[in-house]
């Protein structure tokens, strides 16, 4: 494969036919129930959770989400999760272990949210936090990197 340059790969990771972890939920899992909030601040839509299955096997689902259009990419705050979405994952993170659900990742961002607001909120707790819960886990866990190719 030949060497992109740095434009190249900014316009792969922003075409609007690239897919998202949403479209890989929908092509992988036979059901999918999302669920929102942190129950501490808000629902942050750059992290999607919730429920699916496969067969008679259920999952818990983690996902970064970004929009297609600008529109969609403001509600999803272009894929940068603040502590809410960190603190939404945790939250998820524990019900699948209490229910013995196997927790399916999908990463697909440049990183969280580097906004003042953020870090009032405790951004760098939430981050350290999660990874400590998830590495955790007793439940098996599987992380997929949405690689940045059409």
């Amino acid at each position: 494969m030949a060497t992109l340059s740095a434009w190249e790969k900014v316009e792969i990771a922003r075409n609007p036919k690239r897919k998202t972890s949403l479209d890989y939920i929908q092509a992988v899992f036979d059901d999918f129930i999302e669920l929102h909030g942190d129950r501490n601040f808000k629902d942050d839509k750059a992290i999607v959770c919730g429920l699916a299955k496969i067969g008679d096997q259920n999952y818990t689902i983690i996902a970064q989400q970004k929009g297609r259009t600008t529109k969609e990419n403001i509600e999803r705050n272009f894929g940068m999760p603040n502590p809410e979405s960190y603190r939404k994952a945790i939250r998820f993170m524990k019900q699948a272990e209490k229910f013995k659900r196997p927790v399916i990742t999908f990463i697909d961002t440049k990183g969280a949210y580097p906004g003042i607001e953020a870090e009032q909120r405790g951004q760098g707790e939430a981050i350290a936090k999660t990874m400590f819960e998830m590495a955790s886990l007793k439940v098996p866990t599987i992380a997929i990197v949405i690689r940045r190719r059409l």
